[in-house]
């Protein structure tokens, strides 16, 4: 896949955070990569001993919308997404040793314990763990994400069920914004297994102090 054209000679920089190292690096310096409509982007570097150096592009190229990532969840289907044409980025970090991104070592994530991260990368599958990710976005325009969302969830454990809750509480501002998700209650299923019952997802202006970056290798 070609990488594409987009010219990191306009770069923003975002807040740095006291951990942006990646513990037990042992694989050199490498790229940080996400993805646009064009293939891979280039938005950081890995330095030798783990630490990371992010230039974020102020030019994305997208056609995702504010509303179609944020469909309504309302029973009378007015939107939760405002102005929901908005157009929005969000990025899906990796770190490949190649300009062009297609030599992949793995993913990479912002978390507050490691148990959120296995749980994110299962899509699920593996037992939820309070705590929180984050997630950088890119949208055009001042925006906001607001509503409650609830979905009936059966666990596949006979007749165990759970409400999965999902509180939106996103103000967005042009630009680079720094999205946390946190997992606030957990539904424990007969097996013992344990789901993310309730999330809430704001904007804040930086990582917490306890959040550090995770490599996933594939």
């Amino acid at each position: 896949m070609k990488p594409t054209l987009l010219a990191l000679g306009l770069a923003l920089a975002l807040p740095a955070h006291a951990a942006d190292r990646l513990a037990d690096w042992t694989h050199g310096e490498a790229g940080i990569y996400t993805y646009d409509r064009g293939g891979p982007v280039k938005v950081g570097q890995v330095a030798a001993d783990g630490t990371l150096v992010f230039e974020w592009p102020s030019a994305p190229s997208t056609q995702q919308t504010l509303a179609r990532t944020y469909p309504s969840c309302l029973e009378d289907g007015s939107p939760i997404a405002r102005p929901g044409a908005a157009e929005f980025w969000p990025t899906s970090l990796f770190i490949a040793t190649d300009d062009s991104g297609d030599e992949e070592l793995g993913s990479l994530h912002l978390a507050t314990a490691p148990g959120v991260v296995a749980w994110q990368a299962s899509y699920g599958e593996a037992d939820a763990v309070e705590g929180a990710w984050f997630q950088y976005v890119h949208v055009s325009q001042a925006a906001t994400v607001e509503a409650r969302c609830e979905m009936p969830t059966y666990t596949g454990e006979g007749e165990d069920s759970y409400v999965q809750a999902t509180e939106f509480a996103l103000a967005f501002e042009a630009g680079w914004n720094l999205v946390r998700n946190d997992i606030t209650t957990l539904h424990a299923a007969p097996s013992g297994r344990k789901h993310a019952a309730g999330v809430r997802t704001s904007v804040q202006s930086g990582p917490d102090a306890d959040a550090s970056w995770h490599f996933r290798a594939y």
